[in-house]
């Protein structure tokens, strides 16, 4: 028997394979001038927080629950200033939306609220863009933190928005 065609095509095989194989290696090595930087919430809002139309966060303004379970608060009330989002409806509820601008040992910080009629999230943003921990109320319970993998659905479904908002600040500064 002849084995000889067979043999050129598993080698002609093997080669493109190989060959494509390199190309992808070459395509995840090589980064991608249309792919932009992860979008860090916290430091694009610090960065332009001159440009925010903050207002002083008095009664009812940040529960001071939040404020000792997110250790996030300088005890100046002062000094607290919030902006909010317009009401917006995630998953068939109403929910509004409001960030903080705060102290944490005489550097800012930004909390992030969700809220609806039962129940709200309060995110402490890190200096990634991400939250390092959050705060849930239930209607009629106490306020407790809640583990990130449980509070992060919710974070992420006003992250989009609040990115697109702060976006705009820096679009107009520039």
């Amino acid at each position: 028997m002849n084995n000889t065609p067979l043999r050129r095509l598993i080698f002609v095989a093997l080669f493109f394979f190989t060959l494509a194989r390199s190309a992808g290696f070459a395509a995840q090595t090589k980064p991608s001038s249309s792919v932009s930087q992860p979008f860090n919430l916290n430091q694009e809002i610090l960065d332009h927080k001159d440009k925010v139309d903050w207002r002083p966060a008095t009664n009812p303004g940040l529960p001071p629950e939040v404020c000792s379970l997110l250790k996030a608060c300088s005890g100046d009330s002062a000094a607290l200033k919030f902006y909010t989002l317009p009401p917006a409806t995630i998953d068939g509820r109403k929910v509004g939306r409001a960030i903080f601008l705060t102290s944490v040992k005489g550097k800012d910080a930004l909390i992030v609220e969700h809220q609806t009629r039962s129940d709200a999230y309060f995110f402490l943003l890190g200096p990634d863009g991400n939250f390092q921990k959050a705060v849930y109320l239930e209607q009629g319970k106490p306020f407790y933190l809640i583990a990130n993998e449980l509070a992060q659905p919710t974070f992420d479904k006003d992250k989009k928005d609040w990115n697109d908002w702060a976006s705009k600040l820096g679009a107009a500064r520039k």
